[in-house]
């Protein structure tokens, strides 16, 4: 009896070394398990009671749970911190618009704008006066104006004093071209072909020649110097129509003022 029962405790004994041995190996499996992944706590502490079933309910907690798991916080670059979404991209791999060419500034020619206000002023006076479809004003060209006067509005046939309506037209002239010193006026005087044969006027040169110094007269008595003025008489060398008919003939009748900025030497 003796015998029979050592041999049954010492057999008893052996299965338990073993299942010890067996739940110790498992035990260690696990911790490696789990210090080579991250487990979630729910995970976790369902294993854990699993465990402690397999175990028995009275053998006690084996396995201390983890503090609570916390999920890892994960810092956010400082581009991230910013609202601006173009900061978040790098500056080199940015497409920036193409910036529009910017035309050059042009310097403004004042010398056009001023000649464009003497031809304006020229045809703005002459319309007040009624008289803009005897006194043409072109318009700038080549840094030139030229007025046009039909020589019946200024002169007598044959005559070379002035028409006493012409005199307020010169005046008003006048006024313009004082106020641009730098501006040489050229008188020029021009008839048709019909000769004159007088004591005075031998032919059409001396008539228009004489025709062009009483204008220049007139404006030297108006207070421009006499270095901004100069007249010369064309006689009937350059019609502007054919003289084949009256009309042609009257046109070709004329004075001519062309008024161009000098520079100073």
């Amino acid at each position: 009896m003796t015998m029979n029962r050592l041999v049954t405790e010492e057999s008893d004994q052996g299965f338990l070394t073993t299942y010890a041995d067996l739940m110790t190996l498992l035990l260690v499996f696990f911790v490696l398990l789990f210090s080579m992944s991250s487990l979630e706590k729910v995970e976790f502490s369902n294993m854990a009671r699993a465990f402690q079933k397999a175990l028995g309910d009275d053998g006690g907690s084996i396995i201390p749970l983890p503090e609570e798991l916390k999920a890892p916080t994960i810092t956010p670059p400082d581009t991230l911190e910013t609202e601006n979404p173009s900061e978040m991209v790098p500056s080199d791999l940015i497409v920036s618009e193409p910036e529009k060419p910017i035309a050059p500034e042009l310097p403004e020619n004042t010398d056009l704008q001023d000649q464009m206000y003497i031809s304006n002023s020229l045809k703005d006076v002459f319309a007040s006066m009624g008289v803009q479809d005897d006194l043409t004003v072109t318009d700038p060209k080549d840094g030139k104006i030229r007025i046009k006067v039909n020589g019946s509005v200024a002169f007598e046939s044959g005559d070379t004093a002035f028409k006493r309506g012409m005199m307020p037209i010169m005046d008003s002239v006048i006024e313009i071209l004082e106020k641009y010193p730098e501006y040489h006026v050229d008188i020029q005087g021009h008839t048709d072909n019909v000769p004159i044969n007088t004591p005075q006027f031998p032919t059409n040169w001396e008539l228009s020649a004489v025709r062009a110094t009483t204008v220049l007269r007139y404006f030297m008595r108006g207070g421009i110097q006499p270095a901004r003025v100069t007249a010369t008489g064309y006689g009937d060398s350059m019609p502007l129509a054919s003289n084949s008919t009256l009309d042609g003939q009257a046109e070709n009748r004329r004075i001519e003022f062309v008024l161009e900025k000098v520079e100073e030497p």
